[in-house]
Order: C-alpha cells, then sequence, then structure tokens
C-alpha cells in the first residue's frame, strides 16, 4: 500500500547500474518501471539491454528512528555485468536511507496499492515445472500462475519465496540467480491503481514431492507439476507468462 500500518517499516524501492568504475541508483517512485528509472539514470536509449543481477533487501533506520525496508534492484549492461558485486563492496548505496526517509507525495484522487513481490520459475530434476492455481476472489482466478508473492515487510525477497513455494506447494525450494525484474502497473476505471514490482528467481526442488497447498483460505486453490509440454496448454496468469517468456527468449542459444 502507500501508507503502512504503525510500527511497520517503511517500504520503498531503489533502482541501480552498475557501471565500470561505480553503481548508481535512483528511488522507483510510484508507477515507473525499474529498468527504465536505471536506463534514464544511465543515460541510456529505451532499447538498451540490461540484465537484472540481483535484489537487495536492506533493513535501517531512518534518521527519525523510523524502520526503513528497501528493496534495491540491481541491474547491469552485458559488459559490465563480472563487476558486481565487487563495484559495491565496502561502501553503501546510493540514495542513502536518509535520501529515502520522506514519503513520496501522490494525489489523493484514488486509493493507491504497491507491492514488492518475489516469483519462482520452480523445476525438479525431470525438468517439470511447479505452478499454482489462483483461487476465486482473487486477481487472475481460475489461471495457473508461478509460485510466490508478495514480500513481508522486514523479508529478504529469496526467503519470501522460499516461504510461498512452501506455503502454496508443499515443496522445499532452492532459491538460485534472478532471472529478471518487471514493473506491473493497472489503472482500472473506478478502482484502484495498483503498481508491482515482480522478481523472478529460478528455484530448485531436489526432492520433489506430491504438489499440494499448506496454507488455508489463501489465494491458492491448487498446484501441481507440469512437463514443458503441458505448460504451453495450460491458462496462464500474467505473471506466469511474463517469466516464463522472458526465460525463454533468453534461454536460446
Amino acid at each position: 500500500m502507500t501508507a503502512t500500518s504503525a510500527g511497520e517499516p517503511r517500504r520503498r524501492v531503489t533502482a541501480h547500474l552498475v557501471t565500470e568504475t561505480a553503481v548508481i541508483g535512483a528511488r522507483v517512485l510510484f508507477g515507473q518501471d525499474p529498468a527504465e528509472v536505471v536506463r534514464g539514470l544511465g543515460g541510456l536509449s529505451p532499447d538498451t539491454p540490461l540484465h537484472a543481477v540481483d535484489v537487495l533487501t536492506e533493513l535501517v533506520e531512518a534518521p527519525d528512528g523510523t524502520p526503513l525496508h528497501i528493496d534495491r534492484v540491481v541491474f547491469t549492461r552485458p559488459g559490465p555485468r563480472a563487476a558486481w558485486p565487487s563495484a559495491a563492496a565496502g561502501s553503501g548505496l546510493s540514495p542513502s536511507p536518509a535520501e529515502l526517509a520522506a514519503e513520496e507525495v501522490l494525489p489523493e484522487d484514488r486509493p493507491r496499492l504497491r507491492r514488492f513481490a518475489s516469483y519462482g520459475i520452480a523445476v525438479d530434476p525431470g525438468g517439470r515445472v511447479l505452478l499454482s492455481l489462483i483461487a476465486e476472489g482473487f486477481p487472475g482466478a481460475g489461471t495457473w500462475h508461478l509460485p510466490g508473492g508478495g514480500v513481508d515487510a522486514g523479508e529478504d525477497a529469496r526467503a519470501a519465496l522460499r516461504r510461498e513455494v512452501a506455503e502454496e506447494t508443499g515443496q522445499d525450494g532452492q532459491v538460485g540467480d534472478l532471472i529478471t525484474v518487471s514493473s506491473h502497473h493497472r489503472n482500472p476505471p473506478g478502482g484502484h491503481e495498483i503498481h508491482a514490482v515482480w522478481a523472478f528467481f529460478h528455484v530448485f526442488v531436489p526432492r520433489p514431492g506430491p504438489a499440494r497447498v499448506l496454507e488455508e483460505d489463501g489465494s491458492t486453490a491448487d498446484c501441481g507439476w507440469f512437463t514443458p509440454e503441458e505448460v504451453a496448454g495450460l491458462r496462464l496468469s500474467t505473471t506466469a507468462q511474463r517469466g516464463l517468456a522472458h526465460l525463454a527468449r533468453h534461454s536460446r542459444p
């Protein structure tokens, strides 16, 4: 949400570009795409390719003592990719907690929701893909979805994904490399304006078991293991379509 409950950390998202000599960064405001923020920072054209290489979670206090939860998304261009993470060693990333303390001023014309979420493209040793079915009453109901969901206040993006995989499918997944980071902005007439930042990770389940939903009264109605051929015939959520399409494009030889 745009506001936090009393006692909860203020949520912030920043985007960073690793260059040959430094790591530069800026705050991601409501509705902004982190990749476009980075391209603007680096003076890059809109079609410049970028690699999302990491998501860092920083839990700190603002100068007034209020806790901050900062999700920092790190991008590189193809050339300086190897410079991360050594490029940031020994120095804090900018913008600093002090620079992020102030609340973003938004028009009060309608309710707004913001979310940082973590999703997994989860596979087993046989190459099957793990998916969850969105329950009735939730956005995307009836579509097959990637395991994952919102990162709770104070929670690391990878830890959140491992928790979600367990809750939604009963599997113990090993969260691996970041695949990509995507922005989702919806502004439906008469409804909540929504801005989400989605981080997609590789997840490996070394000892797969029968998929079963462990959470009660949650957003997951069912779950299962599917071959890639079976996945192609499923009705997929927007999130799943985006994550799987990116992986397919960048996995081609």
